[in-house]
Parts: structure tokens; sequence; C-alpha cells
């Protein structure tokens, strides 16, 4: 059983050439047992992990790292170093079941699925029993039945957990703490996401009220600290002969020289006093700090094609290799909100290029967002992004503000994280009025704002839609028509339905 520490202590990082550093004097400690991390992408996510195993070193302050430590990061290009031994010593059949891995993935690693190729990389972590274990997206990508897989698997660990993840279930099922992180820091509270969400917005909202409540007082006190002065000040005047109005004796009660002397004593004591009150009212309002929250939603109106159809393909069969996947006819009607499903590996995404590369529409009307992007793609979406001119590149950043992410830091970047990637392209996209929108899992590395955000735009949207998801819930608020895939005998099949 594993008893030491994660223990960081003024930790910041920032990366070569980034104007702003990615996290900055970060402290905490935490045992066993899951901590879940949650935040806006391009907040510091990964960083952390990567600086929690090792895997980075920090700029300021120090991270004590009890034993081995090992970071299963959120891309699954390449195979995780040791994948073909580790099959081949038979040490861990139990593991490679229960996460249902095949004993022939090593040779076959590019015809695999981004979740089988996930499922791979988190047995061989599992089967090295690390100390700390930092997981970056885990259900990325996967099934309902391999979502239950993995969950269990990650409930066995018995050492230090870091989970980064979109999945709100598995954060409440699985972690006993969970951490937020913000600009200002990171802030750990028990129980997982949901009851770390909901003890933030009432902090904060308290927060809100205590400040309402303190400038209210501030501007009372303000007031009659002006009221004060212009009294002070109106004696002052008194005494040095100047002739008092009937208003300013009312005001005043200096009805004779008798009493000036005394009044603008008494005056000015009053006037310093309630300047003094209305400073430390002041203040106590200004140490009450809460965050401030950007407008968010983005629109998605797109345009409608003038075209009947945007596809009509005749019944046949989509060939990767051996794989062969057969499909009815396509009919793809303009205003058309289509759901693809179907387990992992059954040729989803193979599908969905297949179409790409048949759809017949003007350059700029087709808005197609992969499943999975190299860094490559990445950054020379970002270079896009800082080629255009000001007006185009304020509107981009504008959108990606408003699915949660901050500009500032993104365009400092050499390489955008996944979850800002797929942000950056689809506020690219969405400069030319797409006639078709096809986003191949599209909540994958996106943070649960953004989330919530491309939701509620996706229902509103007039083009055509076509979408790959295991996420029901999203699914059902943003499409009408079911092209389901099922596998046969290692073919897949397609079904459509309404």
């Amino acid at each position: 059983m594993h008893q030491a520490a994660l223990t960081f202590h003024r930790v910041s990082y920032g990366y070569p050439g980034s104007p702003e550093p990615a996290l900055r004097d970060i402290s905490f400690s935490i045992g066993t047992g899951w901590t879940a991390i949650a935040g806006a992408n391009g907040c510091g996510k990964s960083t952390l992990l990567k600086l929690a195993t090792g895997f980075l070193t920090p700029d300021n302050g120090s991270v004590a790292i009890p034993g081995k430590a090992l970071y299963c990061p959120q891309r699954t290009d390449n195979p995780p170093d040791g994948f073909e031994e580790f099959v081949q010593s038979w040490l861990f059949p139990d593991l490679m079941t229960r996460l249902g891995i095949g004993w022939d993935w090593p040779g076959r690693w590019n015809t695999l699925s981004h979740g089988e190729r996930k499922r791979a990389q988190l047995a061989l972590a599992l089967g090295d029993a690390p100390d700390i274990l930092a997981v970056d997206e885990p259900v990325n990508h996967l099934d309902a039945r391999a979502r239950e897989l993995v969950g269990a698997a990650l409930a066995g660990f018995d050492g230090i957990g870091l989970l980064v993840s979109h999945d709100r279930q598995l954060m409440d099922t699985l972690a006993t703490r969970c951490g937020i992180l913000y600009p200002e820091g990171l802030v750990i509270r028990r129980g997982g996401y949901t009851v770390a969400r909901r003890e933030d917005s009432r902090e904060q909202e308290a927060l809100r009220e205590r400040r309402r409540v303190a400038g209210e007082k501030y501007r009372q006190l303000a007031r009659n600290a002006r009221r004060r002065q212009l009294t002070s000040m109106t004696l002052q005047a008194r005494s040095s002969g100047r002739r008092l109005t009937f208003r300013e004796i009312c005001l005043t009660g200096a009805d004779g020289p008798s009493r000036v002397d005394s009044s603008v004593q008494k005056a000015g004591q009053l006037a310093t006093t309630a300047r003094c009150r209305a400073k430390r009212a002041k203040e106590e309002m200004e140490s009450i700090t809460y965050r401030k929250t950007h407008r968010s939603g983005i629109e998605i109106p797109g345009e409608e094609c003038h075209r009947s159809y945007l596809a009509d393909l005749p019944e046949g069969v989509v060939q990767a290799g051996v794989f062969r996947l057969h499909h009815p006819p396509l009919v793809v009607r303009r205003g058309d909100r289509i759901a693809l499903t179907g387990p992992n590996g059954s040729g989803k995404s193979t599908l969905l290029r297949f179409l790409v590369e048949r759809l017949d529409l003007p350059e700029g009307r087709l808005l197609y967002i992969p499943q999975e992007l190299t860094r490559g793609e990445s950054a020379a979406a970002l270079a896009r992004a800082k080629a255009l001119g000001t007006e185009a590149l304020g509107r981009v950043m504008a959108c990606v503000r408003r699915l949660g992410s901050s500009p500032e830091p993104l365009l400092g970047s050499a390489v955008p994280s996944p979850g800002e990637t797929r942000k950056l392209l689809l506020c690219l996209g969405l400069l030319d009025n797409p006639w078709f929108l096809i986003m191949d899992e599209p909540t994958n590395h996106l943070d649960l704002p953004g989330i919530e955000c491309l939701e509620e735009a996706l229902s509103d949207l007039r083009s055509g839609l076509l979408l790959v998801s295991h996420d029901r819930r999203f699914l059902s608020s943003t499409t009408s028509v079911e092209w389901r895939v099922a596998l046969d005998g290692g073919t897949g099949v397609l079904k459509t339905a309404t």
C-alpha cells in the first residue's frame, strides 16, 4: 500500500517562447486515491500532470514525487514503449482480459481505433504498478462498454492517481478529491467534480454577495464623508470672514460668531473620522475578490445549402485494409442532423473519411474536424489563425474565448492542446459559413464548459450536421437521425434510422 504524499510547493512553469507561464505558484499535497483535475482547455492541466510525474521540471518551486511515477498522455499516435514486450511476456493475462487487449495488437497498431490504443496505453501503465499514475483523458474515444472496463481497471489502482477527463461520471465515481485550475491557482475540494463545482459556485456567489454589501457600505460612508467635508469647508470659509447664507446657517448650525470656532473644529474632526471610515470600508470591499467570468456560448448559424441533397451515394462497401463496411444508400438532405454511432473498431471514422472524399461541395462549405490531429496539424491550425487579418483573427479569438479558453496563452503557445485545437478549428471554419459540419468525437479533449457551449450552439444550427460520438446526452440534444454501425464477424454493417 502506498503511503507517501505528492507535494507541490510554489511551483511555476512556462514553456519556452510563451509570454505567460502555464502554471503559477501552485501548492498542494495529496495522498493515495484519485484526484480529478478540472479546468478550461489550456489552463495547464496536462502540464500539472507532467510535473507530477517528473516529465517536466518546474522553473520555480519544487515537486516531491514519492517513488515511481507514470504519465499517460492524451495522444495515442504511437504505441507506448514496451507494449510488444508487455503482451509477449504473458505476465498480465487478467489485466489484458479486463481491458479487452488483443494479443495481436502490437503488430497492427496502425489499424487500431484510438479507443483501442488508449486501452493498450492504460494496460501497460497499470501493469507497471507505479506509485503515482497520471492519466490524461483516459476515456476519450471509448464506447460505453470500454468506458466501464477502463473505469473498473482504474478503480483498482491503489497508489496516488491524478485524473484529467471531460467525463463527469468518471470523475464523480472515481475521484475522492477534485482540484479545479483557475488562472489564480488550484483549489482542491473533497468529492468528485459535481460536488466540487457546486461548492465552488456557492463560494463564488457568497463572495459576490459579500462584495456587493461591502460596496454599498463603502458608497454610503463615502457620501457621508463628502458631506462632512463640505460642512468643514463651509465653516472654515465663515471663520475667515465670509458671510454665511441662510441655507449654510441651517446646514451647519453656526448662527453666530461665538459658535464659529468650535463648529469649525468639530466639523473638521467629524470629516476626518468619516474619511477614515470610508477608507477602511473601501479596503474591506477591495479585499473581497471573486473570479470574473467572460460571456460564454457561441452561435454557429452555418448556411443552409441551396441544393436539396448534400450527398446521395449508392449502396456499397467501404474497405480499409482487410476491414470491410457494408452500407445501404446514403442520403444526406440539407438540414439533416445525423448521429453516427457504434462500438469502437466498427469503422465509423473510416466511413466519415469515405463520405468526406465524395462530397461535392465548394471550398469552405464543408467543415470537417477529425477525431485526432497530430502535433504538426495542431501547429498548422495555429499558424493559419495567426496569418489572418486583424478583424478575422479578432472574430476567431472571440469565438475561442466564448468556448472557455483564453486567447492570449493560445496565441503564445507553439502547439495548442488537443482541446484548444478543436476549438480553434471550429472557430476558423465558421468564418466560411459552412453548408455541412462533420465532427468526429466532438467532445473529446474539450473542457466541460466548452462541451455545454457547443451542445447549445449545435442545437440551433441551420446547416447539415453529422456527428460521431459515444455521448448519448450530447447526441440527443443535437441530432434527429441515427446511422448505427454494428460488427458482424469482423465486418461492419451500417443501418440507418430516424
